[in-house]
Parts: structure tokens; C-alpha cells; sequence
């Protein structure tokens, strides 16, 4: 019998239970709140980029894709499907933290600040880059006034008759904002940055007190004649590591010819791996290393930027009746954070207004990290 009234008082219990959920259910509903519960909108938690260290493929890294033709000033984005994996990232709920594309499909680009550098990442971002005029990962940018002045001045330089190409490229975030990267060049003397940061990277053991004074020559005075000794002594070897490593195409590399043409991104892609082998990947060289390239001659980069940041650059200058060249790349740290400028151009005569570039990048490059 006390077993007969347990249950009965159990199947009570559970027919008030249910009638108190279907009673809550329908209050809800007549408020609209049923099928979209309150949210709390203090904090909104979106999901930001991450960083992975296996390879990945270019088309990993979610990212708008905005190219701009030279000749107009008008823009499309294209979607590309990512593998990437994310991470929660919190922001205040004023953030945006999806962009749309021109057809209302939503994209999400990587949250500033989230992810330490990788080097097959930015590595397969670089090899990606869209060639042609104005590009950049993130689409509003392109209309800012920051994008504007950036468009004045490489519209001085056609009018002029010169040929330029630039890469800029957020190590953190992924973001870039570029102007033909596949355009080739003559390397001039940009190209013993990355030869004896690839010397001091594959081969340490040959530094000594001599080879010290030829590297610093080599990059802080641009000596030709210190940089073609290094040349005699230790070859190319350490360039075809320098490529390999940095999935650069080994054709740059001649042993005769130690001042190759190269296109913006694919310098862009030996000073990623600079500064890994400087700042990630170190060995007893990097600290002394890295301190030539802090104040280097005729660096339009340096010499718009180091005042306020670090730099750690190499320029080239050249001039001919066959090849032209000014030339400047390497890393910008800027409030704690990370990017790589490459400026390529055969502007010789124009070393003022490519520091004015740089300074206007340098305004843009804050678009791509803090948005």
C-alpha cells in the first residue's frame, strides 16, 4: 500500500513539473523570447584565428580577398572556404566581428592581438596574395582616407613613369595590403639582408671576427665589396636553405649574379624568414644579427618609421642605363606588435616620396591590426 501511494505522489509530482514548463513556455512565447533566448550583450565571444604549426595550404586563412584595379578605384571581394581552425576571442559588443561581402554572404577575419606568428601560415598567405592594383584583406580598408593617400601617391609615381610594388603584412593577424607583389624588380642591394641573415641562420659556425666586420659592412654601409667576399668565401648554400626554408623559388639564386631580380613577395617571403631566424627560431647569432639592420643607409623605411618603432631594414639602390632600382624591406615593431614592409620600385630619384609612402603604410598598417 506505501508503495501504491509513493508512486502516486512521484507521477503527481512529475504531471506539476511538466505543467509548470509548459505554462513558463507559453509566458515566453507571448514576449517573443521562446525561440530566441536573452543574451547577454556586454560580452560578445567570436571566433579568431589560430595559429597552427603543421603547413597549411593558402587557402587556409579565411580572409576577404579585395583587389583593386589600377586604373579605377572600384573593388569585388571573393570568399575563399577555410579549414582553419579557431579559437574564442572576446570583444565588446560594439566590435564587428563579421564583414560582408558584396553578395550579403558573411566572411570572419582574424581578431588583432590573437595569435603568435607562424611561419608556414604567413608563408602560404604571402604565396597567395592576389596580383594587380590595390588589395588588402579587409575590405573597408580600401575606402578609408588612410587607402586615399596611399592612392594619391602611387598615382604620382605613374604619372611619372615609375614602376612600384609593395607588401604589407600583419604578423599576427595574417592581414595584408598590397600593390602589384608580383611585379619583378631589380633586387640591388635589398638582397644582402636576407644573405646574411641566411649566413648567420644555416651556418653560425663561421662567424668570427673577421666575417663580423664584413656582415656589418655588408649591411650597415651596403658595401658591395664586403658582401660579394662573403660570396667568395661561403657561396650561395645558405640561399638555397634560405629558399627552401621559406618556399621562395630557388631560380633568385645565381653564382654569378649576386643581385637577382625578385618580385615584392617573394622578398616579402625571405624577410619572414628573417624575422623567424631573429626573433622565433634563434641561435647564438640572432641578437647580434638583428642589430646591423636597426640603422641602415638609405633605408626610406627606417628613416620615416624609427623614430617612433623599431625597424630592422635593408634598402638597394642601383641605377643604370639597364637596371634602376630603390628598393627597401624588413620588419616594423610597433606597440608591441609585428609587421613586414616591402617596397620595391625603379624610382631611383624618388627617395622622398617613397618615405612618404612608407609613412602612409605605416597609417594603414594600424587599420590592419586595430581596425
Amino acid at each position: 500500500m506505501f508503495h501504491f501511494f509513493k508512486k502516486a505522489i512521484s507521477s503527481r509530482k512529475r504531471i506539476m513539473q511538466s505543467a509548470a514548463v509548459l505554462l513558463f513556455t507559453v509566458v515566453l512565447s507571448a514576449f517573443g523570447m521562446a525561440s530566441n533566448p536573452p543574451k547577454d550583450f556586454s560580452e560578445t565571444v567570436i571566433p579568431a584565428q589560430k595559429f597552427t604549426d603543421a603547413p597549411v595550404s593558402s587557402q587556409d586563412f579565411s580572409r576577404i580577398t579585395v583587389t583593386e584595379a589600377q586604373d579605377s578605384h572600384s573593388f569585388s571581394g571573393a570568399f575563399e572556404e577555410s579549414s582553419a581552425e579557431y579559437t574564442p576571442y572576446a570583444v565588446s559588443s560594439s566590435a564587428a566581428p563579421e564583414s560582408l561581402h558584396h553578395d550579403g554572404r558573411t566572411a570572419w577575419t582574424a581578431s588583432p592581438g590573437t595569435a603568435e606568428p607562424d611561419l608556414n601560415l604567413l608563408l602560404s598567405i604571402v604565396s597567395g596574395l592576389p596580383g594587380g592594383g590595390l588589395s588588402c584583406s579587409k575590405a573597408e580598408i580600401l575606402s578609408s582616407p588612410q587607402a586615399e593617400n596611399v592612392r594619391d601617391i602611387l598615382d604620382d609615381f605613374q604619372e611619372e613613369g615609375c614602376n612600384i610594388g609593395f607588401v604589407l603584412l600583419d604578423l599576427h593577424t595574417g592581414n595584408y595590403f598590397t600593390f602589384h607583389p608580383d611585379h619583378s624588380f631589380y633586387s640591388a642591394s635589398t638582397m644582402k639582408g636576407p644573405y646574411i641573415a641566411a649566413l648567420n641562420k644555416f651556418s653560425p659556425e663561421v662567424v668570427d671576427e673577421y666575417t663580423e666586420s664584413l656582415m656589418k659592412n655588408t649591411i650597415c654601409w651596403s658595401s658591395n665589396e664586403d658582401y660579394e667576399t662573403l660570396h667568395w668565401l661561403y657561396g650561395n648554400d645558405v640561399m638555397f636553405d634560405m629558399t627552401e626554408y621559406t618556399a621562395v623559388s630557388d631560380s633568385i639564386i645565381d653564382d654569378h649574379n649576386w643581385y637577382p631580380y625578385l618580385t615584392p613577395k617573394e622578398l616579402t617571403q625571405l624577410w619572414i624568414g628573417t624575422y623567424f631566424y631573429f626573433f622565433e627560431e634563434t641561435n647564438e647569432n640572432s641578437a647580434w644579427c638583428r642589430k646591423l639592420y636597426t640603422d641602415t643607409a638609405e633605408s626610406f623605411i627606417g628613416s620615416a618609421l624609427n623614430e617612433g618603432y623599431t625597424v630592422y631594414t635593408k634598402a638597394g639602390w642601383y641605377s643604370d642605363w639597364e637596371d634602376i632600382a630603390r628598393n627597401d624591406a624588413g620588419i616594423v615593431r610597433a606597440d608591441g606588435h609585428d609587421c613586414i614592409l616591402t617596397i620595391m620600385s625603379d624610382a631611383f630619384e624618388s627617395y622622398d616620396r617613397l618615405e612618404e609612402l612608407a609613412a602612409a603604410l605605416d597609417e594603414v598598417r594600424e587599420l590592419l591590426y586595430y581596425g
